[in-house]
Order: C-alpha cells, then sequence, then structure tokens
C-alpha cells in the first residue's frame, strides 16, 4: 500500500474517533447535568414533604433561587 494513502487512510480514522469521542462527551455530560438537576429536586421535594403547613422554605444558590409556601398559613390545609 502506499505510504500517501496508508497515511490518508490513518488520518481519516483518526478523525472518525476523534468526532465519536466529542459526541460521547457530549452526551455523558448532558446526562450528568439532567441527573444533577433531578437530584436537587428529589432533595427539595424530600424537605417539603417534611414540612408542616404554613412553612416557607428558602433555597439558594448559584444558579438558582427557590422559595415555596408549604399549605395554608391559616392552617386550613385544603379545606374548602
Amino acid at each position: 500500500m502506499d505510504p500517501t494513502m496508508m497515511a490518508a487512510a490513518v488520518a481519516v480514522v483518526t478523525a472518525v474517533v476523534a468526532t465519536v469521542a466529542r459526541l460521547a462527551y457530549r452526551v455523558v455530560k448532558e446526562r450528568a447535568e439532567v441527573r444533577r438537576a433531578e437530584v436537587a429536586q428529589q432533595g427539595l421535594s424530600e424537605r417539603v414533604r417534611s414540612l408542616p403547613p404554613g412553612s416557607r422554605l428558602s433555597e439558594r444558590s448559584t444558579d438558582r433561587e427557590v422559595e415555596i409556601l408549604i399549605g395554608d398559613s391559616a392552617g386550613h390545609g385544603g379545606e374548602r
């Protein structure tokens, strides 16, 4: 096989491998971000569930700010 053809084949294979590696990295990175958001949401839900009606939950982080009022402050808790 001609050395020029061999070099071209190696270059093509290297480019394909690099492209697949970049795509795999993006997929793994995005899945990790989604999982972190799910875990944060689950933790927030657990903390909210443990609070009595009339409570207020405030959380701040670098990328979000959450303030939740739990139930009815008058103590009616859903009665109408």
